[in-house]
């Protein structure tokens, strides 16, 4: 483990919260336990924690309902779902409300540790990204600024490093994408993703030409299917998030996917 991490694990099976706390502790990670959704809520919102551990199947609260609401308080925050089998649509249905992984009970502890391992590296390059992109808005301001006083600028960039598609902007050189100056939080695939089909806007592209963009393979249609899905439901929401209307990203049945843009 590269990093400790303050992680929550909501479970209302005391003997699984014990398990799952010793096993974490023991890689030296912060813990504190929930027992039930309001319980867990409550943690939220009185500490900040790194990943999230939730069990889908709550006593109190159903566990897309948890996670909804723990995305609101703390967007941040990675969520793996633990789910067994007879609940296993809904985790996949979680996926698009945020969730970044899901285990099936019972998971080995191993499986554990390296889905949280994973998770938190995944929060940690978020956050690196962030404060990266945030340096470059200063810095860009800063220049933007200055040429308004010394002229136009020399240094700004080559077209074919920009997609622009409406009210959406794609800094392919740096992996940014903005919507009217919002920043987009997007992971490498679901950038790739983007970028894919801002390229070609109100064109359908394949599952298969998709997957290959994103994975540097060739698929089959039904596997590269299976594969993008809960790329294009994290994309697809984070689009939605920021109120966009006259840009959608369309599942087009058996084909593929398609970023749509309305003409105002």
């Amino acid at each position: 483990m590269s990093q400790a991490g303050a992680i929550l694990v909501v479970d209302d099976e005391r003997t699984v919260r014990l398990m799952l706390e010793t096993a974490l502790r023991s890689q030296g990670y912060r813990v504190a336990t929930a027992a039930s959704g309001a319980e867990a809520l409550t943690c939220v919102v009185a500490e900040t924690f790194d990943l999230v551990l939730l069990d889908l199947q709550l006593g109190d609260m159903d566990g897309v309902d948890v996670l909804i609401d723990i995305r609101k308080h703390s967007p941040d925050v990675v969520v793996v779902l633990l789910t067994a089998h007879g609940s296993l649509g809904s985790a996949i249905a979680a996926l698009r409300h945020g969730a970044f992984d899901y285990l099936l009970k019972p998971a080995q502890i191993s499986q554990i540790r390296e889905c949280v391992e994973r998770g938190l590296n995944h929060r940690r390059a978020a956050l690196h990204q962030s404060e990266l992109i945030r340096r470059i808005s200063e810095s860009a301001q800063a220049l933007g600024a200055a040429f308004k006083v010394g002229g136009a600028s020399e240094l700004a960039p080559l077209q074919h490093e920009r997609i622009s598609v409406g009210r959406l902007s794609l800094d392919l050189r740096r992996h940014v994408a903005m919507i009217d100056g919002q920043l987009l939080q997007l992971t490498r695939s679901e950038f790739v993703l983007l970028a894919s089909l801002a390229r070609q806007p109100d064109t359908v592209l394949s599952y298969g030409d998709l997957a290959e963009e994103v994975y540097g393979r060739r698929q089959s249609d039904d596997e590269a299917r299976t594969l993008l899905r809960p790329h294009i439901a994290r994309l697809r929401q984070k689009i939605e998030q920021t109120g966009l209307v006259d840009t959608e990203l369309i599942s087009v049945r058996s084909v593929g996917y398609m970023l749509r843009v309305s003409q105002q």
